[in-house]
Parts: C-alpha cells; structure tokens; sequence
C-alpha cells in the first residue's frame, strides 16, 4: 500500500520512479478548478511520486497564500534531488473546454516527453499544445513549476497539463487512466526499470 505523509498545505504520496505528479494550492475563489484528486488517483495508480496541495475552503491572505506556495515549492524541490526526479507533471484546471499541454523544450528528451504525453491524450481528448521558447518559466501560467525547480542541480522535465472542465468530471476516470499510462511510458523512455526499482506494494 503506498504510503501517504500528510503536511499542512499538501500530501505527499510515497512512490517510484522518476515522475514526479503534482497539484499546486487554489484557493476560495479558484476551488472548482482543483485537480487534488485527479492527481492523487493517478499516483496511486501509477505507483509514482506525487505532492497534493490541498483545497482550500476559503480565499487565503497573502501570508497564508505565500506560505502554501513556499510549503510546495520546497517540498518539489526536496522531492526533485532527493529522489532523482527528472520529469514533473503538473496537472492543473482552467475554465476553457479541452486540455493544454504546456512545455519549454531543453533538448531532444524534452520534446519526446512531450510527444508521449500528447501521444498518451490524443486519442481520447482535443489536446493544445504550447511550447515556450523563452527562458522564464512556462508562459502564461501561475500554476507551474515557479521556482521550484530552478535552482536544482540536475535537469528537470516540466511539464504542465491543463484540463477543462469536462475533463476533469465527466471525462475524469479516462483522464487518471491516460495519465497513468504516460507516466509509465516516460519512466521506460527515462531508464526508470520498475523491477530493479523494490518498489512499494
């Protein structure tokens, strides 16, 4: 059973591999877009590394705010270098139908992480995909990696999923299950080889 370490702003889900799953904080206003569960769900199935930040009922002040984003971002960070992670996968909502698949290309590894995932989508849902050639974080977007994983001493995937609405009720099982899958396939293309890994049951 895997194990599961609860903190103030978020949960951890002890796993294996080189994926790493998350879900940055939302607060009040923001709640229906929440993707705590989708992203729990898919770790669990997957058997991978996940930080779940949790809901928040109510519209944090902008101490509380910052200390849920500080909470998470030094918890990716522990979780990046001490467990080698080499991709992240942030799986965030928005209001727009379909889902968006945000990346910033490093190298050929990048673009066919990225190409798994798209891969991994296509066949169930509308996927856009938006790739930022600048060299700031992903463009556009709060809810990605921050500086999280800037300041790492190895080379990190980020990858960010956005998903509609639909996508996240309707269409949620596929969603998990798809996700799942993708994150087996990058850990396979990233050398991850789950049965010399003594992974958790």
């Amino acid at each position: 059973m895997p194990v599961k370490i609860i903190h103030p702003h978020h949960t951890e889900v002890v796993g294996t591999g080189l994926v790493l799953l998350s879900s940055r904080p939302v607060t009040g206003a923001k709640r229906d877009i929440y993707t705590g569960q989708i992203v729990e769900e898919t770790a669990l199935l997957s058997k991978s590394w996940a930080i779940i930040a949790k809901e928040s009922k109510h519209v944090q002040d902008g101490e509380e705010g910052e200390s849920a984003n500080s909470d998470w971002e030094k918890s990716v960070r522990d979780f990046v270098d001490e467990y080698r992670i080499k991709c992240m996968i942030v799986i965030g909502g928005t209001a727009e139908p379909g889902i968006t698949v945000k990346s910033k290309l490093d190298g050929s590894e990048s673009e066919e992480v990225l190409d798994l995932i798209k891969s991994g989508l296509e066949p169930h849902f509308a996927v856009t995909a938006v790739v930022d050639q600048s060299r700031n974080g992903l463009s556009g977007s709060r809810s990605n990696d921050g500086g999280a994983v800037r300041s790492l001493t190895h080379s990190v995937h980020v990858i960010q999923i956005d998903l509609g609405p639909e996508e996240r009720s309707f269409w949620k099982d596929q969603i998990v299950n798809s996700v799942a899958d993708i994150v087996g396939l990058i850990n396979a293309k990233l050398g991850f080889s789950e049965s010399s890994s003594g992974a958790l049951d």
